[in-house]
């Protein structure tokens, strides 16, 4: 298991804070999120690799006289 699939498990983990869900509701929930693993998995086998992009560098501002925005 690679780091970016314990951080998929641990962004898609749910928590139940009450109640007593049912085996079928637990199911359902398992259906789910297997689905979403598996078009993670194929948006991710079928793009290609992400290309980084330097932003241009940002030269420092001229001199503005104080006040010069308001005239």
């Amino acid at each position: 298991m690679t780091a970016d699939d314990r951080t998929v498990l641990a962004l898609a983990s749910f928590r139940i804070t009450k109640g007593n869900p049912s085996a079928e509701e637990v199911a359902a929930l398992a259906v789910l999120l297997m689905a979403r693993f598996r078009l993670m998995h194929e948006a991710q086998a079928s793009a290609p690799e992400a290309q980084v992009h330097k932003l241009p560098v940002r030269r420092s501002p001229t001199f503005t006289a104080p006040g010069a925005w308001a005239s």
